[in-house]
Parts: C-alpha cells; sequence; structure tokens
C-alpha cells in the first residue's frame, strides 16, 4: 500500500475516451489529483480551471458528486475525491492538436 503526500498537480489520466456511433467528436477525459509522486489524493477537493487550446471546446465538467451545483458547462470543478472529468468536443472538419491544461489548481 502506497500513501499519497501532499503538494501535488493535476494529471489527465490515461488516454481520452471516445464512442464515434454514439458521441461524434466528443472525447472524456478522466483528470486525477494526484501527489508529487504521481499517487492519486483521494479525498482531494481541489478547484480545478481548465483551459483548451487547438480545434475544440469544453463542452462539459463534471466530478461524479451528485450533491454538486456546480454547472455541467463552466470551465472548471472542484474535483471529488480527487476525480474530475472533462467532456471535449472537436471542430468538425478542424484538423489540428488539442491541448487541455489546468494551469491553476486551489
Amino acid at each position: 500500500m502506497k500513501n499519497h503526500r501532499p503538494g501535488g498537480q493535476t494529471d489527465f489520466a490515461g488516454r481520452p475516451r471516445q464512442n464515434p456511433r454514439r458521441w461524434p467528436g466528443l472525447s472524456f477525459i478522466t483528470v486525477t489529483v494526484a501527489d508529487k509522486n504521481g499517487l492519486l489524493v483521494p479525498r482531494s477537493k481541489n478547484h480545478i480551471q481548465f483551459q483548451i487550446e487547438g480545434p475544440g471546446e469544453i463542452v462539459a465538467t463534471d466530478n461524479g458528486d451528485a450533491t454538486s451545483f456546480e454547472s455541467f458547462q463552466a470551465p472548471e470543478r472542484n474535483a471529488f475525491n480527487g476525480l474530475a472529468l472533462v467532456i471535449v468536443r472537436t471542430e468538425p472538419g478542424q484538423p489540428g492538436t488539442i491541448k487541455l491544461t489546468a494551469p491553476r489548481t486551489a
């Protein structure tokens, strides 16, 4: 068992999940609040502000907290148990690289 250490980072976990038949142009990106060793901080409720560059837009954010009143359309979200979700939509017919960052977490 590994214990996390405070003072960390925000990681975009794994590859974006895509399902072109059900949600064309959408990518579901899991965000993890991690410590300096890359371990999940399980009780973290950090406020995460997302920014996107390239031919895409943030269409929704979530955290799995059923008691949260945060707007799904906001480009920011409080993590819930160290996790958040960002849904990005590509701009049709626009090639290029999309870069999602979380420059500020609190």
